[in-house]
């Protein structure tokens, strides 16, 4: 059998052949790269590179250098000096540390006031002792030199303890060298009479301990349960106090103890006085709106200068001592007659009621002080 021989093989047919030879070697590296995980590996690094690029932005974005602070240190008394130089007392001061004081009321409308602090009731400042609160406010303490820390004015000089006009400092008044154990007070002047030639003697003594002080004027000083209307004070600036019967009394008065000019010249003082109210006329059992009229509701306490020589009712009495008491107000009582001092003259059963009922409830004192001797020395005086 002849077998016709074989014809070699055609281009097309050498390219056929060619084909899965080729086919097979991609096959054989792609089934390499995939089985070693080459394609998961590329996805994980492109999306970690994605999440860095992301947090440098972020952490590029809110890491900024934090503004330069600038130490403000409000200008004091001291006055002249560098910014570094306050700096530094700023910062000694910091280290000093507060003395530990009785914490005491700082409302602002107190009845006796610095001269330089307009309200109808404030501090006590122009007195013979004084100690510091509050961690050097106020001027001049601590050892600073014009401070005024913590948004205070001051203007003390050197070290110690300068006349800061802030809170920095607890008065302690002296009337007539009495002491006084509050911060702020009220005082309420008996208007009778009996009472003239003592009354220039009391207020300028309040004036020079005090200044600017809250004084409240009433006819006699009884306390009885006589119903009032429209209770309530009045400044002695107004026209109607010329007619009321204070002045009248004391303008048509007789008494030999003051003359016309004098009297003329008291009724000047209490009508010009700033801060001087009084009670209009309605008897002299009123006192206790004097005593307890909502102008004095933020003092300390109430100086109540008289002669007790009026009457006194236990229900009036019972509820001024319920007021002051429920106000913490302290009342000091300064009766002007030294009767009272005599056991069983009726002035002193008026005192010794009103001592036993408001003066000791409240944590008050009766002060003993003879005004009259007092106007005797200073007469006596070249």
């Amino acid at each position: 059998m002849n077998v016709p021989p074989l014809s070699p093989p055609t281009e097309e047919a050498s390219a056929a052949a060619e084909v899965p030879s080729a086919e097979s070697a991609v096959a054989v590296r792609s089934s390499w790269w995939q089985r070693i995980g080459g394609g998961s590996l590329t996805v994980s690094l492109l999306i970690h590179a994605l999440v860095i690029l992301i947090a440098i932005l972020i952490v590029r974005t809110v890491i900024t250098n934090p503004p330069e602070t600038i130490d403000f240190l409000p200008g004091g008394g001291g006055g002249g000096k560098s910014s570094e130089a306050r700096m530094a007392e700023k910062r000694r001061a910091a280290t000093v540390t507060a003395p530990r004081m009785r914490t005491v009321s700082a409302a602002s409308n107190a009845a006796v006031s610095l001269p330089d602090i307009q309200t109808s009731l404030s501090d006590f400042t122009a007195l013979s002792q004084a100690a510091p609160v509050g961690g050097g406010m106020g001027g001049g303490s601590g050892g600073l030199r014009g401070s005024g820390s913590g948004g205070l004015m001051g203007n003390g000089q050197g070290s110690g303890f300068g006349p800061g006009k802030g809170s920095g400092f607890v008065s302690i008044p002296l009337i007539f060298g009495q002491k006084i154990d509050a911060r702020r007070m009220a005082v309420v002047l008996d208007m009778s009479s009996s009472m003239y030639t003592f009354l220039p003697i009391v207020i300028k003594e309040v004036d020079k301990v005090a200044p600017g002080s809250m004084v409240v004027l009433h006819y006699g000083c009884g306390l009885t349960d006589n119903a009032v209307s429209n209770p309530g004070l009045e400044s002695t600036s107004a026209k109607g106090f010329e007619k009321d019967r204070i002045i009248t009394s004391l303008l048509e008065s007789q008494t030999a103890a003051m003359n016309q000019r004098e009297r003329e010249a008291l009724f000047s003082l209490v009508k010009k006085r700033p801060k001087t109210f009084y009670v209009p006329s309605s008897g002299v059992g009123s006192t206790w709106i004097a005593l307890t009229d909502e102008k004095l509701k933020d003092v300390d306490a109430i100086y109540w200068f008289a002669d007790f020589a009026d009457g006194l009712a236990k229900d009036r009495v019972e509820e001024v001592s319920r007021k002051l008491r429920g106000r913490k107000q302290k009342l000091y009582i300064h009766p002007s007659n030294p009767k009272w001092l005599e056991p069983g003259d009726p002035l002193a059963a008026n005192v010794a009621m009103v001592d036993g009922q408001i003066v000791q409830a409240t944590g008050g004192k009766v002060l003993k002080v003879d005004l009259k001797k007092e106007a005797a020395a200073k007469d006596d005086k070249p």
